[in-house]
């Protein structure tokens, strides 16, 4: 599915606030140093040769009182409304698009902040020419933002047309997504009944063969198959299109093969100690695959009729990424002189072959009670 680029102007944010606000501290650094350097300056803008506003109201408390809390709430309005807009600043310094609008609006609220402040301050102390500055700086800080503002509209319109095409385009993406999920499950479930086929002709073929030799051939290839099914069976009812829970899958592939070794007249308990792993489907089906030869080998060879069995599953996952895959079982053990390097049967062939697939490591050795057969993998953060 082709979508629609998007390209919108570029602008550095972080880079401009950073130099706004250098600016500022220098323009009142400069200020503070002139009214240091220069005192009649200081003395010219607290001159108070002037009578105070509190004579323009006639002394009447009610008026008097009734601007100082009007114009101290509008300030104080101001001042809250300059301080969210500075921590926004602060915030989102990095990603906050048109940021010299963004300060000349602020510094336009805290002049007129100021001015409010300044009204209340004369009622008592008539500072009048302290007040007219503020008024100026107020004054050209306001015409800057008028004169500023018209040719900001365009752009925050090219912004927000930005904004609804992107989120157009993400919705498109995710319906995209969730046809390409669906589409993906549905594979999966077809490849599941296609080999759920194969297993039943196998199974049939093994009903109808006399020689036992052909019938064990065929129920271990029923075996094999359905061990790739219960990948793609695993992968339609997940979550993570193309990952697995290797340890469930593990867990429900064992179960199934104890079944299926039920008439044998060898009741085999099953013991799980296994740490969840993401695996993907080509790693899953081939590490299932060398899990079924050697769970079916410790039911078919391990084990004396009748005799208590027990096999262990473990999957243990290393910080490195390595994977350790364990099936140990009480049985007999290995015959001593058993080579797996060399050692011709199929099962063991295909074990080597799938373990170079996986570039892992295998070892079958026999132990005080039994036999541990461990393979060792490694497992990518994308489950590869």
């Amino acid at each position: 599915m082709s979508t629609p680029s998007i390209s919108p102007e570029p602008y550095k944010p972080a880079i401009l606030l950073k130099r706004q606000a250098y600016a500022i501290g220098i323009a009142s650094a400069l200020t503070i140093c002139a009214l240091i350097v220069w005192p009649r300056l200081t003395e010219w803008l607290l001159t108070t040769d002037f009578l105070p506003h509190l004579y323009c109201y006639l002394k009447n408390p009610a008026l008097i009182w009734t601007n100082v809390v009007a114009d101290s709430l509008i300030g104080i309005a101001y001042l809250a409304i300059s301080i969210t807009l500075g921590y926004l600043g602060y915030k989102g310094r990095r990603d906050i698009p048109l940021p010299w609008m963004f300060a000349i609006f602020g510094l336009f609220i805290v002049a007129c902040g100021g001015t409010h402040f300044m009204e209340v301050v004369t009622i008592w102390i008539p500072v009048y020419i302290l007040s007219a500055a503020v008024k100026l700086l107020t004054a050209a800080v306001s015409l800057a933002a008028a004169v500023v503002l018209p040719f900001t509209v365009p752009q925050i319109f090219e912004l927000v047309r930005q904004a609804k095409a992107s989120q157009e385009v993400n919705e498109r993406l995710r319906a995209s997504e969730a046809r390409k999920e669906a589409l993906l499950q549905e594979i999966h479930h077809r490849v599941k009944n296609n080999l759920a086929v194969i297993c039943s002709l196998f199974h049939l073929q093994s009903n109808q063969t006399k020689d036992e030799q052909s019938v064990q051939v065929f129920r271990d290839m029923e075996r094999r198959v359905h061990s790739m099914g219960l990948v793609h069976e695993s992968l339609y009812s997940s979550e993570h299109i193309g990952r697995i829970d290797f340890a469930e899958y593990a867990s429900a592939l064992a179960q199934d093969i104890l079944s299926s070794h039920g008439g044998d007249g060898v009741a085999v308990r099953m013991k799980f100690k296994l740490e969840p792993v993401m695996m993907s489907i080509d790693l899953a089906v081939l590490c299932g695959l060398i899990l079924n030869e050697l769970i079916s080998n410790a039911c078919k060879h391990g084990f004396p009729k009748g005799s208590d069995s027990e096999i262990k599953l473990t999957l243990r996952k290393a910080p490195d990424g390595k994977c350790v895959l364990c099936v140990e079982d009480n049985g007999v053990g290995v015959p001593a002189d058993l080579d797996i390097t060399t050692s011709k049967s199929l099962g063991m062939r295909l074990v080597r072959s799938l373990t170079r697939q996986i570039r892992g490591s295998f070892e079958l050795v026999k132990v005080d009670r039994g036999t541990s057969a461990c393979l060792q993998f490694r497992v990518d953060q994308n489950g590869n």
